[in-house]
């Protein structure tokens, strides 16, 4: 028994010395501080509005568009163009056969000079009847007659006059030509059909720039004039045109108001294509820009950044929240209690927690 109470004192004491080396160890070494973790920040600068840039998409369209035909009806005889040529102004497109109005018209010329000969007769007979009166060897009666078959003679000549010229017109109208320097859209008829009166044969297209036609709500048509410059995006550029027409009325199903722009001469754009008007906006909302990255997203749609404080231990982290107004790409504005020159964690804030020292890097 004795020795069993020897050996437990001696166990108890080893234990205890042991405890004591160990707290006079810890006593000498520092205590090692957490690593800090380094972060970009970012000063808040308030502002008193922002500026957006809208899209309104439209159609491109042709300066002018013509579904030409010919006025008669008939069998076509030649289509001179292919669809894609460029024709000037009064080239010849396509014929119509007129082998029908030929004699037609050589039977007139023929009447023509007939009546023609009728009136020289009747000249002749009224000069020797006017003779002949003076002298008192005729009656008036015969002189009065005289006159009078020159005068339907001429009547005559003039109305065989007009049937030709209405002959020369059809002869005319046979003849399908350009209104304007234009292109080729399509080519609707080929030769041997025969084509009813205002039967589309050609399209044409005005070789002048394109015109796009853009629906814009009416208080931002109300903004502009004709002749301002404004920007489009076309093919993946940007490029300068000319506001050339504002719409006074509302197209009754979008509710929008329609502007027509020039584009520019040295775009060479695709008919029925569509393009972007791009239109600057400003908003007065006061607020501060931030990156994307910088947002923390919370319960129920809620936002929030994460803003540094400086504290006597240091840069220290504590979440503030934020209301996005707009969003423009890699960046938002964002309304929040934040006073002028705040610092906000920039990118990444989950890699904080609220409360955290930080090391700040200044982006």
């Amino acid at each position: 028994m004795t020795t069993t109470l020897m050996i437990c004192g001696a166990a108890a004491a080893a234990v205890i010395g042991g405890f004591s080396l160990i707290t006079a160890e810890g006593d000498v070494a520092p205590a090692a501080a957490a690593p800090r973790t380094s972060v970009g920040v970012m000063s808040v600068e308030l502002t008193p509005g922002y500026t957006v840039t809208r899209r309104f998409t439209g159609q491109i369209e042709a300066a002018a568009r013509t579904d030409l035909g010919f006025e008669l009806g008939g069998r076509i005889t030649q289509v001179l163009v292919e669809e894609g040529d460029v024709v000037a102004a009064g080239a010849v497109l396509a014929r119509l056969d007129t082998s029908a109005l030929t004699p037609e018209r050589a039977a007139l010329e023929a009447d023509l000079a007939a009546l023609a000969a009728d009136a020289e007769r009747a000249r002749l007979t009224l000069a020797r009847n006017d003779a002949l009166t003076e002298r008192g060897f005729t009656s008036v009666a015969a002189q009065d007659d005289a006159r009078l078959t020159l005068a339907r003679t001429e009547a005559g000549m003039a109305a065989v006059r007009a049937r030709m010229a209405g002959v020369d017109v059809r002869l005319e109208k046979s003849v399908l030509t350009a209104p304007y320097p234009a292109r080729i859209g399509a080519r609707m008829a080929d030769p041997g059909q025969t084509a009813a009166a205002g039967q589309t044969v050609l399209v044409l297209f005005d070789t002048e720039p394109a015109r796009a036609r853009v629906g814009l709500p009416p208080e931002m048509a109300a903004g502009l004039a004709v002749g301002d410059r404004v920007t489009i995006a076309l093919g993946g550029e940007e490029l300068e045109a000319t506001l050339r027409q504002i719409r006074p009325d509302l197209d009754p199903n979008t509710r929008s108001r329609s502007v027509v722009v020039t584009l520019p001469h040295g775009a060479a754009p695709v008919l029925g294509n569509t393009v972007a008007l791009l239109l600057t906006q400003r908003v007065d909302d006061p607020g501060f820009w931030a990156p994307l990255s910088a947002l923390r997203e919370g319960a129920r749609g809620s936002w929030s950044v994460m803003a540094v404080e400086a504290t006597a231990m240091g840069d220290r982290t504590l979440p503030a929240a934020v209301e996005v107004i707009h969003s423009d790409g890699n960046r938002v504005f964002l309304r929040g209690d934040l006073p002028p020159g705040a610092r906000i964690v920039a990118e990444a804030p989950d890699r904080v927690a609220p409360g955290q020292l930080i090391l700040a890097q200044v982006e």
